[in-house]
């Protein structure tokens, strides 16, 4: 019998531990590691080199969206096992166009953990069947921090972390070739998709998601 190697990542210890404890209990898994970050995972991948991954997306630095760009780049015979709490529509097609195998909802149990492994490392395509409903609707269902920040665009992460650093709008507007109304109108969407009533607000979610 085959023995699959997988390693964990979620910036919860009790999470992990529960995983690891049911995966303990199956002889065809054997848990590499557990990682709490991004950058602990992709350390982990690098030094293991397992068959699969299971992975929230809400992590600290690097969140699992960005991280699975990383992994389909660095680590492409890798498959990625989605496993959170997260099922706007967004989410689920960007984490499917980005890499990941299979997208499974936690509010399931052990028995469906093990089916959606088992089908990601087949070679199938894995989605939770209340993550499939959500991804035909038009708006999610709640909206946090981390839904916040992938919502923004490539335009507004940078000049976010151009508000972060200090910069004026004529500043920015400068190093970005971009007018100064441009660069005002971006900050006020920021403030907008962020909840942020001041710049310090802004300068805060920028240095609580290591946008810096």
């Amino acid at each position: 019998m085959r023995v699959w190697k997988v390693v964990l990542a979620d910036d919860h210890q009790i999470v992990l531990d529960g995983l690891q404890e049911i995966l303990e209990t199956v002889p065809e898994f054997q848990v590499s590691g557990q990682a709490k970050n991004s950058r602990a995972l992709l350390t982990l991948l690098g030094e293991h080199h397992p068959d699969l991954v299971l992975m929230d997306l809400n992590m600290p630095g690097k969140d699992g969206l960005e991280v699975l760009i990383d992994i389909k780049v660095r680590f492409p015979a890798v498959k990625v096992l989605v496993l959170t709490m997260y099922n706007s529509p967004e989410i689920v097609r960007r984490a499917l166009a980005q890499g990941a195998a299979g997208y499974l909802l936690k509010d399931h149990g052990r028995d469906e953990l093990l089916f959606a492994m088992r089908e990601v490392l087949a070679g199938r395509v894995f989605v939770s069947e209340q993550a499939k409903r959500h991804a035909d609707e038009t708006r999610a269902p709640f909206r946090d921090n981390f839904q916040s920040k992938i919502a923004l665009t490539g335009r507004e992460l940078e000049i976010l972390r151009l508000i972060a650093h200090s910069y004026t709008n004529r500043e920015i507007g400068d190093k970005l070739f971009i007018s100064e109304f441009t660069v005002a109108t971006h900050r006020r969407n920021l403030k907008r998709k962020l909840h942020a009533e001041t710049t310090a607000d802004l300068v805060r979610f920028a240095y609580d998601h290591e946008l810096l």
